[in-house]
């Protein structure tokens, strides 16, 4: 019986649906079962399909700092790396909410090593406000990825990792920081997919958020 019949039989009452599925609601489903992961292995992930997937992390270049010729000369050079690319991909771009960690660990230095009370008190309110500001999750930045994939047979890890490694290098070449997601990056990644609110906690152990099928 299907994930989805069995809830449609307990919202609406049906009085075959018995203690065996309830109890199936009630415990805590794994992130295996609402994606097609079957694991991870360092950069590449296998699905239960028989597909391998790799994943690279794209910095975003922002046009407006540049000219208008720079902005044309630019966009050639992308469309001369990346014509010729053969195999198949997808770009997308996902939103998070802003990262303020690093603002505030400073705020929290500068907390520890003043002594004035009153400067105390301002940095624990401007510390306050930063905290609501993360949590409120108004302002959001965007993450830019691209996926390649190929069918899982002989020598397939070898090959989607070179072709993974080449289009990394044309990104560098225009001038676009690019690299590939590891183990960690990926499940990062999964979790910001179907949580942006949870995924701006980037320093939890991920293990024991993401457990995988044998």
């Amino acid at each position: 019986m299907s994930l989805l019949k069995t809830v449609f039989e307990i919202i609406f009452g049906k009085k075959n649906a018995g203690k065996e599925t309830e109890a199936r609601l009630k415990r805590t489903i794994t992130a295996n079962e609402f994606v097609n992961v079957k694991d991870i292995m360092d950069e590449i992930v296998y699905s239960k399909d028989g597909y391998i997937f790799t994943y690279i992390k794209i910095k975003p270049i922002s046009l407006e700092l540049l000219s208008e010729k720079e902005q044309r000369a630019k966009g050639r050079q992308f469309t001369s790396e990346f014509s010729a690319i053969k195999q198949q991909y997808k770009l997308f771009s996902i939103s998070r909410p802003v990262d303020v960690t690093f603002m505030i660990d400073n705020l929290n230095k500068l907390h520890k090593n003043t002594s004035d009370i009153k400067r105390k008190e301002v940095i624990m309110k401007k510390i306050h406000e930063v905290n609501q500001f993360a949590l409120s999750g108004d302002i959001l930045e965007h993450q830019f990825f691209m996926i390649l994939w190929t069918a899982h047979r002989m020598d397939a890890e070898r090959e989607l990792l070179k072709q993974t490694n080449e289009i990394i290098g044309r990104f560098r070449a225009c001038g676009s920081e690019a690299n590939i997601c590891k183990k960690s990056d990926i499940v990062k990644l999964f979790n910001l997919f179907s949580n942006p609110n949870y995924a701006h906690l980037e320093d939890g152990d991920f293990e024991e958020y993401i457990p995988f099928v044998g």
